[in-house]
């Protein structure tokens, strides 16, 4: 079953240009990649918005940054980000040094044992894509006391295995120089 917006009927509602192939730019014509529900992090807008870095570039950065997981380095190969970006690889070659240009990433070619290249491991630079955690408080606020009663209603009298318990709890407290109520 296929969602409601990718209907043909649905399609010129969508998206109006569409159905006018002859005078619009090549792009437009080609199909809509498969939605899989993957996301990207969220990154810096400094990172989104520099104007020194290709278009693309970003594009690339940004779908690496979804494929690192747990910020992990990424092995994978020219050809492939090609094909998930749509280019070719003399182009994801010129991003990849664009990004290195910038400092948002390096890359290392992988070899097997035989000696020959099996394709590159990615090191993104996180700290000038992610932005950083918040900070946690070091002061914490004082905590009101609370509204109870301190009127002890079932007041008894300790048992004997209670009081020896308690007996041996205020030894151990006077032996490493502790107050038997806290302050």
């Amino acid at each position: 079953m296929q969602h409601i917006s990718l209907t043909p009927k649905l399609s010129p509602l969508i998206a109006p240009y569409s159905f006018d192939r002859k005078n619009c730019p090549r792009r437009k014509t080609l199909e809509l990649a498969q939605s899989n529900n993957a996301f990207v992090r969220p990154v810096k807008q400094d990172f989104v918005r520099n104007p020194r870095t290709m278009p693309m570039t970003r594009c690339m950065i940004l779908m690496l940054v979804g494929w690192a997981g747990n910020e992990q380095p990424i092995e994978t190969t020219v050809g492939i980000i090609a094909k998930k970006l749509g280019r070719s690889v003399r182009q994801v070659h010129r991003y990849l040094q664009d990004a290195i240009e910038e400092g948002f990433l390096f890359y290392s070619r992988t070899k097997n044992r035989m000696g020959y290249y099996t394709g590159i491991k990615i090191h993104l630079n996180f700290f000038a894509l992610k932005p950083a955690l918040p900070k946690k408080r070091t002061n914490q606020g004082v905590t009101q006391v609370a509204d109870t009663n301190d009127k002890y209603l079932y007041k008894r009298e300790n048992t004997a295995t209670e009081k020896k318990y308690l007996d041996q709890i205020e030894v151990i407290l006077k032996r490493n120089g502790l107050s038997p109520t806290p302050h």
